[in-house]
C-alpha cells in the first residue's frame, strides 16, 4: 500500500505548478530522507503530547492533525496503520476519530484498503494529494 501511496504522490506533483519539492525549497538544503522527516514527525508527535500533559488535552484536542501525523511518518517507515492504532494516535475517543477518518475519506485526504491477510483489519493510508501537502509542509519547516 506505501508503495502505491507513493506512485500516486510522483504523479500529482504537477497539480501544484507553484510548489517545489521539499528537497527544492532551500539552496544548499539536505537531499530529502524519509527516514529524517518520519523522526522529525514523531519528536512532533512527542511535543504534542507533552504540551497536552502540561496544559490539558481538551484544550489542544486536534483528531485531524494528529491522524495526519501519525499516517506521513508511517508512511515514511514503510509501515501501514490498522485503522484500531489510528484511533488511538488521534488521542481522542475512538467515536471522534472513526468521524473524523470517515469525514478525511470522503475528502480524499486518506485512503482505506482491507489487510489481503486478514480481512478483519483494515488499513489507512494518505491519499496522494495529502501526502504532498503534508510534504510541503513539513520541507518548509525543515529550515525553520
Amino acid at each position: 500500500m506505501t508503495h502505491a501511496l507513493a506512485v500516486m504522490t510522483d504523479q500529482h506533483w504537477g497539480d501544484y505548478p507553484d510548489a517545489a519539492e521539499p528537497a527544492d525549497l532551500s539552496p544548499g538544503a539536505p537531499p530529502f530522507c524519509p527516514k529524517a522527516r518520519a523522526h522529525m514527525v514523531r519528536n512532533l508527535i512527542r511535543h504534542r503530547r507533552r504540551r497536552e500533559q502540561l496544559f490539558g488535552a481538551e484544550v489542544f484536542a486536534d483528531p485531524v492533525w494528529d491522524i495526519l501525523l501519525d499516517l506521513y511518518s508511517s508512511h515514511h517507515e514503510g509501515k501501514n496503520v490498522a485503522v484500531t492504532s489510528l484511533c488511538i494516535a488521534a488521542a481522542v475517543p475512538p467515536t471522534t476519530a472513526l468521524r473524523w477518518i470517515k469525514v478525511m475519506t470522503e475528502k480524499g485526504w486518506l485512503v482505506r484498503a482491507r489487510d489481503p491477510a486478514d480481512g478483519r483489519r483494515v488499513y489507512v493510508g494518505l491519499g496522494a494529494d495529502a501526502l504532498v501537502r503534508l510534504d510541503l509542509y513539513f520541507a518548509g519547516l525543515q529550515g525553520f
